[in-house]
């Protein structure tokens, strides 16, 4: 009897020890001051909106094949060029050289070879050394050709019609290999990119026609989802999506590449819910990201507690952007936001704050994040 209860003291002085080690070490963390605003209930949105931006489905951004001094870049901006038109005009000096040179090496191989071949008819030269000279007249011409070939790439020609939208180099300037000297756009058929979130990635499919609003020319037009990115940019969590816009629909109205537009998303995962479509939401400042994990922190006994969470959509309310937390946290709980990262257990020193107030803090703590 004297042995367990000389156990049962040992595991309550053990349990002590650990709980005053527990409260020693959360107080030994700094007080920092932070905001507490309830999590509250609102309608889901049916939808969301994106931004995106018109692009030319066929575009391309004309360089140089061989080093040279621009001449001319006989074309302006806006101007509509067709197939085959000269774009920019390369110094041919260094091109013609090479080419007499290899005309001239070509010339002398082919003396060689005719003095050469009558020598073998009177069977005063070797079959093997004609071979050989045959064989330096091929190479010589395929120096011809590629002597040639150079000096075709001074005159640089459009290799679709379409517009001139950019002009990054200029006469002088030394063009080299890969470097854009003129941007030539298709304006006939025209495309929308945008990055889709990927908690939304599952509600589109290839084919589905979204509706895409283009404030600047105050259009909605219909756009349908060609191309979606298997790949989710870790840095920003969206996915690039490409929707086709009909080419009769653009020919009625002037549209340029890099203009602003907006997707309308159907949210199908809140829409199966069914119900009345309640989700709870939180500022969307209170989010912290730590590797795979979203958390968020709570104000529980005056210390801030943390939770993961599964996050929804963004909607922005009276110009607030606010999260949607799909687990994790209840209605009425009060939420930490907090200029500087918190920790698990640290304690807090709420700031009394107006609405507007609160608002502009979270947009200054999604800024230093």
């Amino acid at each position: 009897m004297k042995k367990y209860f000389l156990l049962a003291l040992l595991l309550l002085l053990t349990a002590c020890s650990h709980d005053s080690e527990e409260t020693q070490s959360r107080e030994q963390l700094p007080r920092v001051q932070a905001i507490a605003v309830a999590a509250v209930k609102a309608p889901a949105p049916h939808s969301l909106e994106v931004s995106g931006t018109v692009e030319a489905v066929t575009r391309a951004d004309i360089s140089a094949q061989i080093s040279g001094n621009i001449l001319a870049i006989p074309v302006k901006l806006g101007q509509r060029v067709e197939k085959g038109e000269i774009l920019v005009e390369l110094d041919q000096s260094t091109p013609k050289s090479r080419l007499r040179e290899a005309e001239v090496s070509l010339a002398q191989a082919q003396r060689n070879l005719s003095r050469e071949s009558r020598l073998l008819a009177r069977n005063a030269a070797t079959p093997e050394k004609v071979k050989n000279l045959k064989d330096t007249v091929a190479i010589a011409r395929a120096r011809v050709s590629q002597a040639n070939t150079s000096l075709s790439f001074t005159r640089i020609r459009a290799p679709f019609s379409g517009i001139i939208s950019a002009k990054p180099a200029n006469a002088g300037d030394l063009a080299t290999p890969g470097q854009s000297l003129v941007r030539l756009e298709n304006l006939t058929r025209l495309e929308v990119v945008a990055d889709i979130p990927e908690t939304l990635l599952d509600g589109i499919h290839v084919g589905e026609v979204l509706p895409v609003e283009i404030p600047s020319a105050d259009i909605t037009l219909q756009g349908t989802v060609s191309e979606i990115s298997p790949a989710v940019n870790p840095a920003s969590r969206t996915a690039p999506a490409t929707l086709s816009l009909d080419p009769q629909s653009t020919a009625r109205i002037r549209l340029s590449s890099g203009m602003f537009t907006r997707i309308r998303l159907p949210l199908k995962t809140l829409a199966s819910r069914g119900g009345d479509l309640q989700s709870i939401f939180v500022p969307a400042a209170a989010l912290q990201r730590y590797g795979q994990l979203e958390r968020i922190f709570v104000l529980t006994d005056g210390h801030a507690e943390m939770r993961i969470v599964r996050i929804g959509t963004t909607i922005n309310r009276n110009g607030e952007m606010l999260l949607e937390i799909l687990s994790g946290l209840d209605v009425g709980e009060k939420v930490l936001l907090s200029p500087t990262r918190l920790q698990n257990g640290q304690p807090i020193e709420l700031m009394t704050a107006t609405p507007a107030e609160v608002s502009s803090q979270t947009r200054g703590i999604r800024d230093a994040q």
